[in-house]
This record gives structure tokens, C-alpha cells and sequence, in this order.
């Protein structure tokens, strides 16, 4: 017996082993046998995307509130935000397909391809923003580099964005409990070692405001990905049972909110900084807890920014070309490459007030698209039409929804300089321009001719 051979064997086994888990589906429909997630595992999944080591940050931002105030806001925002969330959640289990190439009958493919290229950009400068704030985050806690820790934090989540959602959802599910745990004693510290009590109102607030930096900040920034993710779950055909399905991704997210914004009010009261994971460095055997917290932070949120940004940059090359089996890992290598490089050169210091108005333009797309596959398409497109070549004008542009999404932009943007008051300081601007917008698009559609609730496979653009 030839051992180098066995060895040899043994090797090519394992290496194709490897490759056989790398997910390479990129835009493609997920297959049947592939969409086997349940609800309490996209709970954990956008659980734990949401519980991001920035994600305290919220506590400050709603400071002025107070506790009591914050909790009734975060409260609104989930009522107001888990209608549109669900039914992205609904959308990919009765079609397979990551909202970026839904949108191609929604807006047509020019106008789906400029999405798909924004949010790649978008969802690559939050990878790399909250890879930047991990990284010094454990560069404090451990004394060490933060270039290193860029790059640990970097590779670890492109590893594992690499194996696709069947392994980031064992990921998710595996190590919730020890973040858990990791922030629960940074939080006992904050108790043990300072003065705590809830902080009531303490300055000028508007409850509009407030409501849009919540739900641009969470759960209406991410609704359009959580098709990307329930994709994999159980067919909706193949569920009796719907509603936790629906809000099993909204819940998971606010719930992550709520705990951890208040985990970052308190610290603000008690340290005067929201991020309580840099109590770690006054810890010295805890803080190698508290810095295990942090990375785990840091990479569950991040991988749901590098996975949809790949996807996003596959649903807009598939407008040029057809897909190649291998680019899913490739795009995941390059892009997380590019997001931790402009976190070791800070770069992303520059880009952050683009990156704060992204709310504005990712509103009107999700209230638009959610009114054309709900009262437009009917939810009966065949998926194998989104990827048929556009034949007329209307396929590549659509007039409807561009005229909405511009309105609803130009409304979320400028419309504290021309509405009355009450449309921003009680009511979140971003909500009303684009529930305005997507009225609009709804008109529009019906009054050009689109088939509304057409049981043909066709429908007229």
C-alpha cells in the first residue's frame, strides 16, 4: 500500500469537503433542499446581526429622552417598522431570491442595478466602520495594535462569510449565549462599580427625530436584507403557521436594541460613554471576557454586512453577465479585503455622514418595493422572470418607481425646510416621505396600466 497516495486521498477528500460547504448560490434561487431555517433560528440570526458592538451607541443618541422615554420610542419604532420587515421576511420564503433582484420589476434593471452597486458601497463602509470601532475597541482592552486586531476581526469574518448562511446561522446560534454572558458581566461591573439610576428626560428632544434615528439606524435599514436571509427558511407554502415567520426578524433586531441601547444609557449615566465594552480595560482578568464579547459583537453584525454586500454586488454584475459558480467566495474575499483595509487607514472617518443619510434613500426603496410585490405583482411573479433579459423601455427603467423613490428621497431629505413641524418633530420624516413616495409609485403604476393583481405570468411594465 502506497501511503503517500492514502495521504494524498485523505487530503483532495478533506480540501473538497471544504469546497462543498463554501456557498456558491450567489443570486441564484436558493434550492428547495437548501431552505430548511425556522423561525427561531432567523430570530437568533438577526438577533445577534443587530447586537452590534456600536449598537449601544443608541443610548447616547437617545439620552435626552431618558430611560422610560427611550424604551416607549424603541416600542413605536418596532410597530412601525415590523409591518414592512415581515413582509421582506414573507417575500423570501415565497420566492427565493435576494431583494436585489426582486427589484428588477419593481425598478427596472438600470434602476436595480444602481441600488444593488449603492448598497454594496453602503454595506461595505459599515463592515469596515464596525470593524474599525472593534478593532480599537480590543486594541484598548489587550494594549496592543489596532491594526492588528483590524485584521483578526477582518479574516475571521470573511472566513466565515465565506460557508454562507447554513454556517453563520450555526455561528449565530452557537456563541449567543457567551456574547450574552460576555456583556452581562461588563454590565455587572457598570452595577458593582458605579452609581446606577435610571436617567430621566435631560434636555431638548422631538419624537420624531428620535423615531427616525431609531429606525433608520435599525430595523428599516436592514428590512430589505432579511429577504436575503429567509430565503433559506421554510417555504411559505409549506408553513400553517406564518406569523412568527413574519416577525421573527423585526423581533430579533429590536430586541437587541432595546437591551443594548439600554446597556449604553446606563454606561452614558454612570461613565459619561455609551460604550460600555471599553470598562474591559479597567478589568484585569475580565477583560479578556469583555474583549471575546466585543469580537463576537463585531463579527456577528459585520457578517450581515459583508454576506448582503456580496449579494448585492452579484445582483448587479448578473445585470451584465451571467453567473459563474465560484464568484460568491471570490466577491466575499475582495470585499472583505477593501472594507478592512479602509478600517486600517481610517478612512471611513470620512464617509460617515454619507453613511448617516443612507436612511434616506433605503426607506423609500423598502416601502416602494414592499407596495409593488404586495397590491402590484401580487406576489406572483414566477422567479424565473426576474431574470428574463428586459424586452421594452419600461423593463429597464421604471417610471413609476422612479418618480416615487425621487419624491420620497427629496421629502426624507429636505422636508424639515418646507413641511409644517408636525411632520418632523412628532412624526420620523423618513417614514413619511416614504410612505408618501410609495403612494405615489402605487398611482402612478395603476394609472400607466400595470396589471394589478394579474394571475397571468406576465406582467406589463
Amino acid at each position: 500500500m502506497d501511503l503517500n497516495q492514502d495521504s494524498d486521498r485523505t487530503q483532495d477528500g478533506f480540501w473538497r469537503r471544504i469546497g462543498n460547504e463554501v456557498e456558491t448560490v450567489g443570486v441564484e434561487a436558493v434550492r428547495d433542499d437548501e431552505r430548511t431555517m425556522s423561525a427561531n433560528k432567523l430570530f437568533v440570526v438577526w438577533a445577534m446581526a443587530s447586537a452590534s458592538a456600536t449598537t449601544p451607541v443608541i443610548g447616547s443618541l437617545l439620552f435626552a429622552m431618558g430611560f422610560t422615554n427611550m424604551v416607549i420610542a424603541i416600542v413605536i419604532a418596532f410597530l412601525i417598522g415590523f409591518i414592512p420587515a415581515g413582509l421582506f421576511s414573507e417575500m423570501g420564503r415565497e420566492i427565493p431570491l435576494t431583494a436585489l433582484i426582486v427589484a428588477r420589476r419593481t425598478y427596472g434593471w438600470i434602476g436595480a442595478f444602481i441600488f444593488s452597486v449603492l448598497f454594496t458601497f453602503v454595506n461595505v463602509g459599515w463592515f469596515g466602520l464596525n470593524t474599525e470601532v472593534g478593532g480599537q475597541i480590543l486594541s484598548s482592552i489587550f494594549r496592543t495594535s489596532g491594526s492588528f486586531w483590524f485584521w483578526v476581526v477582518g479574516i475571521v469574518q470573511i472566513i466565515l462569510v465565506l460557508f454562507g448562511m447554513k454556517w453563520l446561522e450555526y455561528f449565530y446560534r452557537y456563541t449567543a449565549a457567551l456574547m450574552i454572558a460576555c456583556y452581562a458581566v461588563l454590565t455587572a461591573y457598570l452595577f458593582i462599580h458605579y452609581h446606577i439610576h435610571m436617567p430621566g428626560p435631560n434636555g431638548q428632544f422631538t419624537w420624531g427625530a428620535s423615531l427616525s434615528t431609531i429606525l433608520t439606524f435599525s430595523i428599516l435599514a436592514w428590512a430589505y436584507k432579511i429577504s436575503t436571509m429567509s430565503r433559506f427558511c421554510v417555504p411559505a407554502h409549506q408553513t400553517k403557521r406564518r406569523g412568527w415567520f413574519f416577525v421573527a426578524g423585526s423581533s430579533g433586531i429590536m430586541l437587541s436594541v432595546f437591551l443594548m441601547g439600554l446597556v449604553g444609557i446606563l454606561s452614558q449615566e454612570a461613565t459619561g460613554n455609551w460604550n460600555v465594552a471599553l470598562l474591559g480595560t479597567h478589568i484585569p482578568v475580565w477583560g479578556v471576557i469583555a474583549g471575546l464579547g466585543v469580537a463576537l459583537a463585531v463579527i456577528h453584525s459585520n457578517a450581515m454586512n459583508l454576506y448582503p454586500s456580496t449579494v448585492d454586488l452579484l445582483a448587479a454584475l448578473n445585470t451584465v453577465r451571467k453567473p459563474m459558480k465560484w464568484e460568491q467566495p471570490i466577491a466575499t474575499v475582495v470585499l472583505g479585503i477593501i472594507s478592512t483595509l479602509l478600517a486600517v487607514y481610517g478612512i471611513l472617518d470620512k464617509i460617515q455622514g454619507f453613511l448617516n443619510i443612507i436612511g434616506d434613500v433605503l426607506l423609500p426603496f423598502t416601502f416602494i418595493m414592499v407596495v409593488d410585490w404586495v397590491w402590484i405583482q401580487r406576489k406572483k411573479t414566477p422567479q424565473n422572470t426576474f431574470f428574463d433579459h428586459p424586452s421594452t423601455a419600461s423593463q429597464w427603467l421604471s417610471i413609476p418607481a422612479t418618480v416615487g423613490f425621487i419624491v420620497g428621497f427629496v421629502i426624507n431629505f429636505w422636508g424639515a425646510d418646507f413641511l409644517p413641524r408636525f411632520f418632523y418633530n412628532v412624526l420620523p420624516l423618513p417614514v413619511v416621505g416614504s410612505i408618501v413616495g410609495a403612494a405615489i409609485f402605487w398611482i402612478l403604476a395603476v394609472v400607466s396600466g400595470l396589471r394589478v393583481g394579474d394571475d397571468s405570468p406576465e406582467t406589463v411594465r
